[in-house]
């Protein structure tokens, strides 16, 4: 049961239950009280052990039923029964039936029971597969057919666990999977041995072989449908968490421009702004160990009359940012200002002061368009009122500088986000290096390769001279090292 508990917290943390090391020892010591016995009770103490908030605990309900959801091998009920089992059908017409005649069958079947006994009886010596009487049903010789047969769903639905347990399904990660683990599932169940008899059964001559293997067949394809519904469940259970982390990690490689095609893109975006806010949410403090703060250790030991109990350190604060992004909006980089916007307004615990700027050839401030719409109607309305024309980095470098160049100072991070392809015209890196030294950083994010740079129209060259960081920025993971760079020197 150690083995199952601890597949269960594996599970959890699969489905994105954040399970620590003390909250997994917790959960023990609860499971040792409330045991495996009662369902409900298991499942209430678990959760309050292992689930912290409403998602975690929604996640950890639905992991529970799925986990804890053993097969009761009903299917295995409809096996269809021997002749033996009914030697006298009922009548079609109720009419027909009285109770002599009742009485007379009964005296019958036990008659044939005790007859069919005292033949077995007297053949101890013969093969049990070869009945020498007609009224003597075959039984199997292999232990996975004489389990089926038997009827005892409880020992065939143990078995089922236990050779899935030996054939490691819960690694299963993909659906083309299935069929593979569900054959292993049953060859370790012992099916190799159960065909080999339905083959011999099935070339006899012997009417109780011909239908033992029929009997033996049917309970084979009713038993390979419960192992299916088995492996579908560890597939629910084990696989769509790893298929959605495989598929968030591609998202994360690929170029944002294809990124369209994913629907879950914009959950993502948020999922990493959240982890970059739990990183820098609390204010770091950096200890000039061995630096003594006299004056704030006098001030603490005033009411201890002068013993300095406390000792203060002097320490450095890191400050917020306040951030300026100005996004090329224009077709060839849209898509990526859409991300870059995204994640600057899922940060604003860490940047409570964000600026947006968009152009393609005038320059214009949404900053209040994010702040009145939801999000992505704020960015579709944007890409929708300065994402025409033709790009020009020359104006909107002076738009900027007419709007907002008296409010950058030492405490501004500006954020430059585009190809630097102005088709052209002037450049005006005077400004650009104007913003440079006013700022406190500027990091140019361009989606094109650096080998790009400086070909045909692109003035990237001759900004990256006055950029404290230039980098490209064509995929998610490029985007949240950006961002966490910008953090980091904070």
């Amino acid at each position: 049961m150690n083995n199952t508990f601890v597949e269960f917290v594996h599970a959890l943390r699969s489905a994105d239950v954040r399970v620590s090391t003390s909250e997994a020892l917790d959960a023990v010591r609860a499971l040792q009280l409330v045991g495996y016995q009662h369902r409900a009770s298991l499942k209430l103490a678990l959760g309050q052990a292992l689930a912290k908030s409403e998602e975690e605990k929604q996640a950890f309900n639905q992991c529970f039923d799925q986990f804890f959801h053993f097969s009761n091998m009903e299917k295995l009920s409809d096996t269809p029964t021997l002749p033996f089992q009914e030697p006298f059908p009922q009548e079609q017409s109720p009419s027909t039936n009285s109770p002599e005649k009742d009485n007379i069958a009964n005296r019958l079947i036990n008659n044939l029971s005790q007859l069919a006994s005292s033949i077995e009886s007297s053949l101890t010596g013969q093969s049990n597969s070869t009945p020498s009487e007609p009224g003597q049903p075959a039984q199997s010789q292999s232990p996975l057919g004489a389990l089926l047969l038997s009827g005892d769903q409880a020992a065939a639905a143990m078995a089922m666990a236990s050779a899935g347990q030996s054939t490691n399904v819960n690694q299963i990660q993909l659906m083309t999977q299935k069929g593979l683990y569900g054959r292993r599932m049953m060859m370790a169940m012992g099916l190799e041995a159960m065909e080999e008899e339905i083959w011999r059964a099935e070339s006899s001559n012997n009417p109780q072989q011909l239908q033992l293997a029929r009997r033996l067949r049917s309970a084979r394809d009713l038993l390979r449908s419960e192992v299916r519904d088995y492996v579908e469940q560890q597939f629910l259970l084990q696989a769509q968490a790893k298929g959605k982390r495989l598929r968030q990690d591609t998202m994360m490689r690929v170029r944002i421009e294809h990124l369209r095609e994913f629907k879950d893109t914009q959950i993502l975006v948020r999922k990493l702004a959240k982890r970059l806010v739990k990183k820098h949410a609390h204010r770091k403090k950096v200890h000039n160990r061995g630096q003594l703060d006299v004056r704030s250790t006098l001030r603490q030991s005033i009411p201890n009359d002068g013993i300095m109990f406390n000792p203060q350190w002097k320490t450095k604060r890191s400050k917020r940012p306040k951030v300026m992004a100005i996004c090329d909006v224009s077709g060839s980089v849209s898509q990526v200002s859409r991300f870059l916007l995204m994640f600057l307004y899922s940060l604003t615990d860490v940047l409570p002061r964000v600026r947006a700027f968009a152009f393609s050839s005038r320059l214009g401030e949404v900053t209040e368009l994010f702040q009145q719409l939801d999000i992505n109607d704020a960015i579709d309305e944007t890409l929708d009122t300065y994402g025409n024309g033709s790009t020009n980095y020359g104006q909107a470098l002076l738009d900027f500088k007419e709007h907002c160049l008296a409010d950058v100072d030492k405490k501004t991070t500006i954020i430059m986000l585009g190809d630097a392809r102005n088709n052209y015209g002037e450049p005006e890196t005077a400004i650009l290096r104007e913003l440079y030294q006013r700022s406190n950083q500027l990091i140019w994010l361009n989606p094109e390769h650096k080998n790009r740079w400086g070909s045909g129209d692109s003035e990237m060259k001759k900004y990256q001279a006055y950029c404290t960081l230039a980098e490209v920025c064509n995929s998610l993971s490029h985007l949240e090292r950006a961002i966490d760079k910008l953090l980091i020197r904070q």
